[in-house]
């Protein structure tokens, strides 16, 4: 176009031309900055850079006890709750918004914060690695179309899973329900769907346990229903897992499933683990939920503060 410009002797044009190269690119990262930023941040990380890829094998593994104890009890006493857990894309802009703590990740921690006496209950619990980055952190909330029963929790929740990686996992304040956000979906799931889930996704598919490959077949399976129902499932379904309103802790796993029979060590293990949690979570209590303190200002019951007067003038004159 320049050259064009310059043949035909149209001055204005390349005068808007030469702008456009001289100062156009500029322009450019300046009106796009958001999505360059973004751009390059999901370009410089990748999964094999999670913090949680710097973890041992046991520190995963206690990881994922602590967080499915802790919404195990948070359910059952029908206490809202929001932990996001960070993969590859990071969260720090969401971390500064909150308050920042950088603690070990337990599940009398995570019970503590969400109790509604709490001043940091509002909000959600960002985990990096095996620490709590920060709890009463803001996420943007969805825009899509979901049911007026959901509340602003799993608006938070699917709305986070659609601008990031990040599993997000969400106890309900109405009904102890739990459920999980990932990729804009959100699903319902029982302590032991959620504990596969996890163990899938922050231990990973395969341990050095000398296992049959049958087992780990069918536990992948298992995974994978899990995330082919996220991913076949629209946001906030009102198809559930859940038998009951809450999560409680799975009696025997069964011997068999699916046609094929799993191996009596590793039922044994899980009926092991499943105890433990049990146990733990029986060691944790819940403080009672605060109740809204009686004002200390006067009533304005007009009959009440004409009998507590009345009561005055008896004792003044008893006296």
């Amino acid at each position: 176009v320049d050259v064009l410009a310059k043949v035909m002797n149209l001055k204005t044009l390349q005068f808007l031309t030469n702008m456009f190269i001289n100062w156009g690119f500029l322009a450019v990262i300046i009106i796009f900055q958001p999505e360059i930023r973004t751009i390059l941040e999901r370009l410089g990380k990748s999964s094999f850079f999670s913090r949680m890829s710097s973890l041992s094998g046991n520190e995963k593994e206690k990881l994922v006890d602590n967080i499915v104890t802790a919404v195990r009890l948070l359910s059952a006493d029908q206490t809202g709750a929001l932990i996001s857990i960070e993969k590859s894309h990071p969260l720090d802009d969401f971390i500064a918004t909150g308050t920042r703590l950088n603690s070990d990740v337990t599940a009398e921690l995570l019970t503590s914060i969400f109790v509604t006496s709490t001043p940091l209950h509002d909000g959600a619990v960002i985990i990096q690695g095996d620490k709590i980055a920060c709890a009463s952190a803001y996420f943007p909330p969805t825009t899509a179309d979901i049911p007026s029963r959901y509340g602003s929790r799993h608006r938070a929740a699917i709305g986070i899973s659609e601008i990031t990686d990040a599993i997000t996992i969400v106890v309900s304040e109405e009904t102890g329900n739990v459920s999980i956000a990932e990729g804009g979906k959100l699903i319902a799931v029982n302590e032991q769907q959620l504990r596969k889930y996890l163990t899938h996704i922050i231990v990973g598919q395969t341990e050095e346990n000398g296992e049959d490959d049958d087992d780990e077949t069918m536990i992948e399976a298992d995974v994978h229903e899990l995330q082919t129902k996220m991913d076949d499932t629209p946001a906030a379904n009102e198809e559930t897992i859940l038998e009951t309103g809450k999560i409680t802790a799975e009696e025997v796993i069964p011997a068999e499933q699916n046609g094929t029979s799993t191996n009596k060590k590793h039922a044994l293990q899980d009926v092991h683990e499943a105890a433990d949690a049990a146990a733990k979570a029986a060691s944790i209590k819940l403080p009672h939920k605060k109740k809204r303190p009686t004002p200390s200002y006067p009533t304005h019951n007009k009959a009440n503060y004409k009998q507590s007067d009345t009561s005055d003038h008896k004792q003044g004159g008893e006296r």
